[in-house]
């Protein structure tokens, strides 16, 4: 089973208007957004959960029409289910990203290069993932009391981090947590400490109290957070027939 949750601070359509002058204007041409994406019906069932986290600091509005464009081309190419398995539907909708990125660079929409961070990831039923980048998006794996930088895994390869190109695969076990996170969200969580906090909670709701806890810090801060849980299946007894 997979809960995924949510946060997001501060966003545009909502800053706080109670932030510093000076913070006010750090984030002031900055953009994020986060989505999770869940199976619509039993055709897309076997694809599980799709996330993607984006953030741009480019003064360009259309960078960010580029960012929430790039979004939705990666949500729809996944959820079209063109291939038996799953994972090369996910190569397929990086594939069309890829070509939607070089149409803007045609058409000399390129302010956005160098200081996009993008991250998606796929998560199915059986805890099998598949993760790609671009730019340097912090994409963290907790697992037996350890945390991993999954995105250093992914190197990229032609003009600066253009481009969707290599792509992890592997499998995740119950208790497990990926968090994507935007810059400014994963200083906060390395300043306070909060990683060391989630590494043994287990349960959605004991990781909502956390941010309840560390909430002053969250609010001086700006971007998001999706965080992946790994939960065990239920099991539930079987019902036993009683003839009469």
């Amino acid at each position: 089973m997979i809960k995924i949750l949510e946060f997001q601070f501060n966003p545009a359509h909502n800053r706080e208007p109670k932030l510093p002058v000076w913070l006010r204007r750090k984030h002031r041409q900055y953009f994020f957004e986060s989505s999770r994406f869940y199976p619509a019906n039993k055709t897309e069932k076997p694809l599980g959960n799709l996330c993607l986290i984006a953030e741009t600091a480019s003064q360009d509005f259309k960078a960010r029409a580029i960012l929430l464009s790039l979004s939705r081309v990666v949500r729809k190419e996944y959820y079209r289910f063109f291939y038996p398995d799953p994972a090369d539907c996910f190569k397929w909708a990086l594939e069309q990203g890829n070509r939607f990125l070089s149409r803007q660079l045609k058409q000399d929409n390129n302010n956005w290069l160098g200081k996009v961070n993008f991250a998606a990831l796929s998560v199915k039923a059986d805890l099998s993932i598949s993760l790609a980048k671009i730019g340097q998006p912090p994409v963290l794996l907790l697992t037996n009391n350890e945390v991993f930088d999954l995105s250093r895994s992914l190197s990229q390869e032609g003009l600066p981090f253009q481009y969707f190109s290599n792509v992890i695969e592997g499998e995740i076990k119950p208790q497990d947590k990926i968090l994507l996170l935007t810059q400014d969200i994963f200083e906060v969580f390395d300043e306070e400490e909060m990683l060391r906090w989630l590494l043994p909670i287990h349960k959605p709701r004991e990781i909502k109290k956390i941010f309840q806890q560390k909430k002053p810090a969250l609010r001086q801060a700006v971007g998001a957070c999706l965080i992946v849980c790994a939960k065990k299946k239920r099991h539930f007894p079987f019902s036993k027939k009683i003839e009469r």
